[in-house]
C-alpha cells in the first residue's frame, strides 16, 4: 500500500486528544498506510518522540497563535499543496475548520476530521463553524456517541458489516491497548513503587491527567475530605500537570489534606500504567469528557473506576458493573461512592475484573484498528 495520510492536530502535549491520534497513526502505520503528523502550535517533546517512534514523519510548523488564522490558513494550504497527500485527517479541535478549507483548497479529494469534545461546552458560533466542517469533510468520526449527539442530533456506532455509506458521521470509539496495560500491570514491581512513595499499608486514590478545571480535581479534593474521615491512612495520587498545579495545591493545604495528597507531576505511559497497579480506585471527576481514556485504561489495569456521569463518560463507565458513575461537581456524591469501593474489597475486585472484560470488548485497540481501517477504505 502507498496511500499518503496526512495528520494535522494544533497541539501535541499529553492528553486524551494527543493519545487518540497516536493510536491512530500507530494503527494507519500498521495497515501500510504512509503518514505525516503535523502540528501547527505548541508541542511536547515526549509526544513528539512518541509520534516519530511509530514511524510516522512528524512536521512542527511552530507557528504563534498571534500570527492569526490567515497565516496558518496560507501555511497549511502551502504546506498540503507540497506535501500533496492522498488523505488529510483533521483533529479537530480549535480552529479546526481552517485547516479543512486550507485541504479543500489545496485540491485534496478525500479529508476525514474527527472530533473529541462535546458540542455542549461550545458557543453557538463554534457550532455554526462545525456544520460547515461538516459539509466540507468526507466523513466525520466522533469518539463517543454523546460527542456524536451533541453536533450532530444522532449517533450511530460505526458498524464494518453494515456501512451506510450515504451517513458523513459516525461514532468509533478511541482504542486503548489492553494487552500493554495488563502486562505492565503485572510486571509492576508494586511494594518497590509503594516504598517509594511511602504509600504502603494505605488506600490509594489515584486521577490522572491535565490539571485544569474542565478535570474536576477540585471537586475530588473536597471529596476526599469525606474518604479522609472515614479511611484515615487513605491518600490520593494526583498524576499529571497544568495551570491548576498551584491552585489545586494551595486548595489542598486550606482543606487540611495536603499530607494526605501526592502532586507526582507529569508521567510517561509506562509509569501512569504502573501507578494503576497501587491504586485502590480511579476517580474520573470531569465536568466534561469526551471519551475518557483514563477511565478506559484504569478499568484495562483492573482498577475500579468512580467517574461523573457525563458525556462519553457514561458510555466508558458501566454503573455498578465497572465502577461508580456519580453527579458532576457533587464531591458529596464522589465521596460516597469511593467510600463504598473501599469498604468492599471483593466488590472493588469483582468491578475491576468487569473493566477489564469490558475494556477488551469494547474499547480496545484491536476494535479499534478494524474499523478504522475499513472506513478509510470504504471513503477513501
Amino acid at each position: 500500500m502507498d496511500i499518503s495520510v496526512f495528520i494535522a492536530i494544533p497541539i501535541l502535549l499529553v492528553g486524551g486528544s494527543e493519545f487518540q491520534t497516536l493510536c491512530l497513526v500507530r494503527v494507519l502505520q500498521s495497515a501500510g498506510f504512509k503518514i505525516t503528523v503535523c502540528c501547527y502550535y505548541e508541542y511536547d517533546c515526549t509526544m513528539v518522540s512518541k509520534m516519530e517512534s511509530t514511524g510516522a514523519k512528524v512536521m512542527l510548523m511552530g507557528l504563534r497563535r498571534s500570527d492569526g488564522m490567515w497565516h496558518l490558513h496560507k501555511r497549511l494550504r502551502a504546506l498540503l499543496k507540497e506535501v500533496c497527500p492522498d488523505i488529510v485527517h483533521i483533529q479537530y479541535i480549535a480552529p479546526g475548520l481552517l485547516p479543512i478549507i486550507a485541504a479543500r483548497l489545496a485540491g485534496i479529494k478525500t479529508v476525514f476530521a474527527t472530533v473529541h469534545q462535546p458540542g455542549r461546552v461550545h458557543a453557538s458560533k463554534a457550532k455554526l463553524l462545525f456544520k460547515a466542517a461538516a459539509k466540507l469533510c468526507t466523513v466525520f468520526f466522533c469518539n463517543s456517541k454523546a460527542v456524536e449527539e451533541s453536533w450532530f442530533g444522532d449517533s450511530q456506532i460505526f458498524n464494518s458489516e453494515k456501512i451506510d455509506k450515504k451517513r458523513k458521521h459516525f461514532t468509533i470509539y478511541n482504542g486503548v491497548d489492553v494487552d500493554e496495560i495488563d502486562r505492565i500491570g503485572k510486571e509492576a514491581e508494586t511494594e518497590r513503587i509503594r516504598g517509594s512513595l511511602n504509600i504502603k499499608n494505605k488506600k490509594v486514590i489515584g486521577v490522572v491527567g491535565r490539571l485544569r478545571s474542565e478535570k474536576g480535581q477540585a471537586v475530588l479534593l473536597k471529596a476526599m475530605v469525606d474518604v479522609i474521615n472515614a479511611f484515615p491512612d487513605t491518600v490520593l495520587l494526583v498524576v499529571g500537570d497544568g495551570p491548576d498545579s498551584q491552585h489545586l495545591k494551595a486548595m489542598a493545604v486550606d482543606l487540611g489534606i495536603d499530607n494526605h495528597v501526592l502532586w507526582l507531576g507529569q508521567k510517561n505511559q509506562q509509569e501512569v500504567f504502573e501507578l494503576y497497579s497501587v491504586m485502590d480506585v480511579v476517580a474520573v471527576p470531569s465536568i466534561f469528557e469526551g471519551f475518557g481514556f483514563t477511565a478506559a485504561e484504569a478499568m484495562a489495569a483492573r482498577v475500579p473506576v468512580v467517574a461523573t456521569r457525563v458525556d462519553g463518560l457514561c458510555e466508558v463507565v458501566a454503573d455498578r458493573v465497572t465502577g461508580y458513575l456519580v453527579n458532576k461537581e457533587d464531591s458529596r456524591d464522589l465521596a460516597l461512592a469511593i467510600i463504598a469501593l473501599l469498604s468492599d474489597s471483593g466488590m472493588a475486585r469483582r468491578l475491576g475484573q468487569n473493566g477489564n472484560e469490558r475494556t477488551r470488548e469494547k474499547f480496545s485497540v484491536d476494535r479499534f484498528k478494524e474499523l478504522i481501517i475499513m472506513a478509510y477504505g470504504c471513503y477513501s
